[in-house]
């Protein structure tokens, strides 16, 4: 009995949950890549592996792919069909191209044809202004994937009944267990590393305060925040790296609990720490500090050097 607490599945249960629906993405891509549909149309919230499913789906299968991630306007998205007429195009946050009108042409044109002797369509796409006419033949595959719903685009509504539109949307609690998963695996950046139970810490915290703040998670923040705390601890921030996953939940700068002065009297507390275990040994007391301060030994020697000044500037005034 849980009296009265909030039931939740466990992770192997929401991460068999959440799998069943990207494998739903992944089906259809492999549909377009082997040629079952002309093309496919992904969209939902930002940072929930998306794009990450499509381009790792085509990678497994070995299947060329094209991926446009930037600004395409209607004749860049007519050259580039023409240019890499047979392989599977990703264009992803195509909220821009969908804006320009020529573009719409070109996608229908694209993703439809007219049946040939073979059974298979010919998709005619055409360019035609008044210094001439320009056509090729599309034999590829075009994987759509945005933030927004087709039926925000009027114009872009006839593109359901070429190709298959799919809305992703995964439970917060599914990707709660993804980003747990994550964690488990722990981070690297370059020499740099967080072992698996500092990763696990950093996924609370964001799945907390995200949920305080009635915002969506993400797995994009997740890896923003496990940067944070990289740096923290290699003495790169004195903001402490709870405080800078606040400032970017928040997007604003965040005073730390008790008002301004608690940067000022912490840091004399670390001063203090410094003198009572000044004549440990070197490991010993790298040991003391870390364990009582939670910082890293970049952070002592900083905190040193800071002290010795202050010292100096006393026993010498100006």
């Amino acid at each position: 009995m849980n009296h009265g607490e909030p039931y939740f599945d466990s992770d192997e249960d929401l991460l068999e949950s959440l799998d069943h629906k990207l494998q739903l993405i992944r089906d259809r891509v492999q549909g377009v890549a082997e040629g079952y549909c002309n093309g496919f149309f992904l969209w939902g919230e930002g940072g929930t592996s998306k794009s990450f499913t499509v381009e790792e789906t085509l990678r497994k299968l070995g299947k060329a792919f094209k991926l446009t991630n930037s600004r395409v306007t209607g004749r860049g998205l007519f050259k580039l069909l023409c240019e890499f007429p047979d392989v599977v195009h990703v264009l992803e946050d195509v909220e821009t191209l969908f804006r320009d009108r020529n573009a719409h042409g070109v996608l229908r044109s694209a993703l439809w044809g007219q049946l040939g002797r073979d059974g298979r369509q010919e998709r005619l796409v055409t360019w035609q202004t008044v210094d001439g006419r320009e056509e090729f033949v599309f034999t590829g595959g075009v994987i759509l994937v945005a933030n927004c719903n087709l039926d925000d685009v009027p114009q872009l509504r006839a593109l359901k009944t070429r190709i298959p539109s799919l809305h992703y949307q995964p439970t917060n609690e599914e990707i709660g267990a993804r980003m747990r998963e994550l964690a488990r695996r722990g981070h690297a950046h370059g020499p740099h590393s967080l072992s698996p139970e500092m990763c696990l810490e950093v996924a609370r915290e964001v799945i907390v305060r995200s949920f305080r703040l009635n915002r969506g998670l993400d797995l994009r923040l997740l890896v923003n925040a496990f940067q944070d705390r990289l740096q923290y601890e290699n003495g790169a921030a004195e903001t402490h790296w709870v405080d800078l996953l606040d400032s970017r939940l928040r997007e604003r700068v965040v005073v730390p609990p008790g008002g301004a002065g608690v940067r000022g009297k912490r840091k004399e507390w670390e001063f203090a720490v410094l003198r009572r275990i000044a004549n440990l040994p070197t490991q010993e007391r790298l040991d003391v500090w870390k364990q009582e301060t939670g910082k890293s030994q970049a952070a002592m020697y900083r905190r040193l050097d800071e002290m010795k000044c202050r010292e100096l500037s006393i026993s010498h005034p100006q």
